[in-house]
């Protein structure tokens, strides 16, 4: 997927400082934004995971 394309990172990183446009004064995203805006820690799964643990949520209510 396109998150697998690690040169998108920097190029996100720096147009969501952009858009934030200073409105945010965090050290995590000011400092820290590289440690902040990563690749998912379930790689290529992440998407379909995510999609079973809401079905599991929704089917305990």
């Amino acid at each position: 997927g396109v998150m697998d394309q690690k040169q998108v990172f920097p190029m996100v990183r720096h147009k969501v400082l952009e858009l934030l446009n200073g409105y945010v004064q965090s050290p995590t995203l000011l400092e820290k934004i590289d440690s902040y805006i990563v690749p998912p820690g379930l790689g290529n799964k992440a998407g379909i995971l995510g999609a079973i643990a809401l079905a599991e949520m929704k089917g305990k209510k």
